[in-house]
C-alpha cells in the first residue's frame, strides 16, 4: 500500500475477479499507446510551463498522433483510387488506339 492505495499487479492468481482481469487487460492495451506518445511525439520532456502547459502538450501530441493515423488512411485510399483511374484510362486507350500489326517476311 502506498498512501492508502492498493497496487494490483497482473499475476496468475485464483482470487482475481473478472472485473480486475478486465481492468488489467485494459491497462495493458493502453501502455503501448502511451509509450509511442512519449517516444515518437516528444512527450519525454515538456517545454511548456505549468499544469496548463502539460495539458496542452498532451492534447497536441494526441492530435498529432490521430492526424498521422488519418493521413495514412487517406494515403492508402488515394493510392487505391489512383490505380483504379489508371487502369480505367489504360483500358479505354487500348480500345481507342488499336495497334496495327505489321507482318514482315
Amino acid at each position: 500500500m502506498i498512501n492508502n492505495t492498493a497496487l494490483h499487479t497482473p499475476k496468475p492468481d485464483k482470487d482475481i475477479t473478472q472485473t480486475k482481469r478486465k481492468r488489467h487487460k485494459r491497462r495493458a492495451a493502453i501502455e503501448p499507446v502511451i509509450g509511442h506518445l512519449k517516444h515518437d511525439y516528444r512527450m519525454s520532456r515538456n517545454y511548456l510551463k505549468g499544469t496548463v502547459g502539460d495539458a496542452i502538450n498532451v492534447i497536441l501530441a494526441a492530435a498529432a498522433m490521430n492526424f498521422k493515423r488519418m493521413m495514412n488512411k487517406w494515403k492508402v485510399e488515394f493510392i487505391f483510387w489512383a490505380l483504379k483511374l489508371l487502369r480505367f484510362f489504360n483500358f479505354y486507350t487500348q480500345l481507342i488506339f488499336v495497334p496495327k500489326l505489321k507482318m514482315t517476311f
